[in-house]
């Protein structure tokens, strides 16, 4: 009220006529809650608008028309899906405080490494305590604590609003990062990434459907490990995942912690009656997963199993059961962060004792326990993209360099004939790999702008410290005539602007020679 009288004088001697205490109509985090509900066909939501309101009526009611109408809203919306939220979201509980939360510091600056503290722990791996003995320092996404760093030799904790303390200058953690990088490059790094959504699909129709939903021939080999993503009807990616064939109707679909409830609504709302009879479940909380990744990975594995783990017995994108002490794993030869390994999915409750026995085989090497945030300094040397970040519903597989991706003699399938329009008429834009000057870390979080000649002409997608190569990395949509490997642009940070150079879109074994190994 304070403030209102400062901008608008006269209301110091406005008489209050009527105070009226309404029910106000939130989501759990704060945001409107919009589109298609799966399985309820026909059935659409525009809700949870009390902190939008009147301002964002006018947009919400155009999207929705374009959704009803043409299919696409015009617009990227997906973090306003109103399929967004997981079945974890019934505990009242936990929606009750995490909407309180969201309602109370909605106004107050968030910076970009902030943590929700209210009911947590709410969801934990069965890897928990071992990784609080650990020293690990949890985060927390869709509901799950993961660890974002370790910190050997101290107290385990959950972040929260830890940034507050270091404001946008380095953050504490740097020089723990710098170690974890170091252990997945050059020797093995283990990591507890049990919060990847899991879904399993069974039945005549798997197939039909994820053949329709994806860009890639999911038709292959048993064993096979396609990484794909699945388009909207304008070719914009909607997901990025992995589809993993266990059997002729047997698939697991791998995704992000977050992005599971959108990509389970998605397969949902886009089944056929004449695919066949198909059964959809979210197997999220059935598996531990367990990456096991650095170029003595294969040392480590194979002092704990039989198994024939070799690169022929388990090639790059390829997945097969192995036994670890009579537990059937399934070891999945896939990677985030660049280097030979594997994602190994344990039975929920073996978990702890495959950990276990890997953490000891792997004191040999100088296995490293790792955490989310060193991942992310990992991908970006390698030209891997984050979905929603580098590539979002407005981009299409082409522009993203996620071409390789796209099979578009399988058949038809939702986007194709977007894609062959784009590829027809030649993309515009890629999104590029850009280096920064200088050696030293600078804050770079996404969204800044990037300039050529005193004029902005894209924005940062994503960004971060490569400790590999020593220099802090950018990604960023360029207009094609602009984006040649040594062209120089400008980023601001802050009170500066710092020279960003093109280079190759891959910094780190770009022939992806220790991947395969």
């Amino acid at each position: 009220m304070e403030g209102a009288i400062r901008r608008i004088p006269i209301l110091e001697n406005a008489e209050m006529l009527k105070l009226i205490c309404h029910p106000g109509a939130y989501s759990p985090d704060c945001q409107p809650m919009i589109g298609p509900m799966p399985q309820v066909r026909g059935m659409w939501m525009a809700c949870g608008m009390s902190l939008n309101g009147f301002g964002g009526a006018g947009g919400i009611g155009k999207i929705m028309s374009e959704w009803i109408i043409d299919g696409e809203p015009s617009l990227d919306v997906y973090t306003f899906k109103a399929s967004r939220f997981g079945n974890y979201y019934t505990s009242y509980y936990y929606t009750t405080e995490r909407t309180r939360e969201g309602v109370k510091y909605y106004y107050r600056l968030k910076f970009p490494n902030d943590e929700n503290e209210w009911a947590r722990p709410h969801r934990v791996s069965p890897l928990h305590h071992r990784l609080q003995e650990l020293g690990a320092v949890f985060g927390e996404k869709f509901g799950w604590e993961r660890v974002n760093y370790f910190q050997p030799g101290q107290e385990s904790r959950r972040m929260g609003a830890d940034q507050r303390k270091w404001g946008w200058g380095k953050p504490p953690y740097f020089e723990r990062l710098r170690v974890e990088h170091t252990a997945a490059r050059e020797r093995v790094a283990i990591f507890d990434f049990t919060s990847f959504g899991k879904i399993e699909l069974r039945g005549p129709g798997a197939l039909p459907l994820l053949q329709r939903v994806a860009d890639s021939n999911i038709d292959r080999p048993i064993g096979s490990a396609i990484y794909t993503q699945f388009l909207n009807k304008r070719g914009g990616v909607e997901a990025d995942l992995t589809v993993t064939r266990l059997g002729e109707e047997h698939f697991w679909v791998i995704t992000g912690s977050s992005f599971i409830a959108n990509d389970l609504a998605w397969l949902r709302m886009h089944q056929q009656p004449e695919d066949g009879q198909l059964e959809i479940r979210d197997i999220t909380t059935e598996w531990a997963c367990i990456p096991l990744w650095g170029p003595k990975a294969r040392q480590t594995l194979s002092k704990v199993t039989a198994s024939d783990v070799s690169n022929e017995a388990i090639p790059y994108l390829q997945a097969a059961w192995i036994d670890i002490n009579g537990v059937n794993v399934l070891a999945q030869r896939v990677s985030y962060i660049g280097e030979m390994g594997w994602e190994l999915y344990v039975p929920w409750e073996r978990a702890l004792p495959v950990w276990d026995l890997l953490w000891v085989a792997g004191q040999e090497f100088g296995i490293e326990p790792c955490g989310y945030k060193v991942a992310d300094c990992l991908r970006l040397e390698k030209g891997y993209r984050y979905f929603t970040g580098d590539v979002t519903p407005r981009e299409n597989p082409y522009e993203a360099g996620l071409g390789f991706c796209v099979d578009l003699d399988k058949g038809e399938f939702i986007g194709r004939e977007a894609l062959v329009k784009a590829k027809q008429a030649g993309i515009q834009r890629k999104l590029c790999t850009l280096t920064l000057a200088g050696d030293d870390w600078l804050p770079v979080y996404g969204g800044e702008a990037l300039y050529l000649d005193g004029k902005v002409i894209s924005r940062v997608r994503s960004g971060g410290y490569g400790f590999t190569v020593g220099k802090n990395i950018i990604y960023a949509y360029l207009p094609i005539d602009l984006a040649k490997a040594g062209n120089t642009f400008e980023v601001e940070l802050f009170d500066q602007r710092v020279a960003a150079v093109v280079g190759a879109t891959v910094l780190v074994d770009a022939k992806g020679e220790k991947l395969r190994a």
